[in-house]
């Protein structure tokens, strides 16, 4: 529980959410806020919203899209890669926020890959969804200046195909998902926590135990691959961007 100026915040790590209601709840505090966001089909579109949020490494994510992403997950946590990182603008400065991640549900099927053709075809209805399928950022809750001051990364969340526990986030085999970033602003007075959902169609992802098409896996590896050169060979003073690295 965190106290700002003697107002308790009861939005935390222990957030879900609840599917049915379309709200946050906070299993520690026995709390529940409308979720404000527009219904699924609506997030498909661009987002209007005062809030701004742009997507680090977009074109990356442009190609894993396009070779049919696969995100791998176990039982005991998959570490999701690549990170998500983004950048914000536009929030209150003295406003403290908090930033969580959702794998949000993209449709309600579910789907097996065909090696013949590198495809993914529908073979049945979706399983019912987690209700934990959020990561809340460690960081929050901060002031707005802060987050705005440079970019935001995720960099410890992790897939799980059994009970999410920690910075896990439960998700289904052979379901489809995409990157959600909901942005809660602790609002004085009756408005109460207000929420900004931004959804990322480039991350959209199909959740694997192991690879199923070696394309993505060497797309994978070979990012990987560059990441780590980088970050030994550029000196610490100078800014790289994955964005021109395709």
């Amino acid at each position: 529980m965190t106290v700002f100026n003697e107002k308790v915040i009861v939005v935390c790590e222990h957030a879900y959410i609840d599917n049915e209601t379309n709200s946050w709840n906070c299993s520690a505090h026995n709390t529940t806020y409308p979720l404000y966001r527009e219904p699924a089909e609506d997030l498909l579109q661009e987002d209007t919203t005062t809030v701004s949020v742009v997507l680090e490494g977009k074109e990356y994510w442009n190609k894993l899209r396009e070779l049919h992403h696969e995100m791998i997950a176990g039982p005991n946590g998959s570490r999701m890669f690549p990170n998500f990182n983004f950048r914000v603008s536009n929030l209150k400065p003295a406003a403290y926020y908090s930033v969580f991640l959702e794998a949000f549900p993209m449709d309600t099927s579910r789907y097996s890959f065909q090696k013949m053709t590198k495809t993914w075809v529908r073979i049945g209805s979706a399983e019912k969804e987690s209700r934990k399928r959020i990561y809340y950022h460690p960081e929050s809750p901060l002031q707005g200046a802060s987050w705005s001051r440079k970019p935001v990364s995720f960099k410890t969340p992790k897939f799980t195909t059994g009970q999410a526990r920690g910075d896990m986030m439960e998700v289904k085999k052979g379901q489809k998902y995409a990157l959600a970033l909901h942005i809660v602003e602790y609002a004085e007075g009756e408005r109460g926590p207000q929420c900004s959902t931004f959804l990322f169609r480039e991350t959209e992802f199909i959740v694997v135990s192991s690879f199923q098409n070696e394309d993505i896996e060497r797309a994978k590896m070979n990012h990987e691959t560059l990441t780590e050169k980088c970050s030994t060979a550029v000196p610490l003073t100078t800014t790289l961007s994955f964005q021109h690295a395709f």
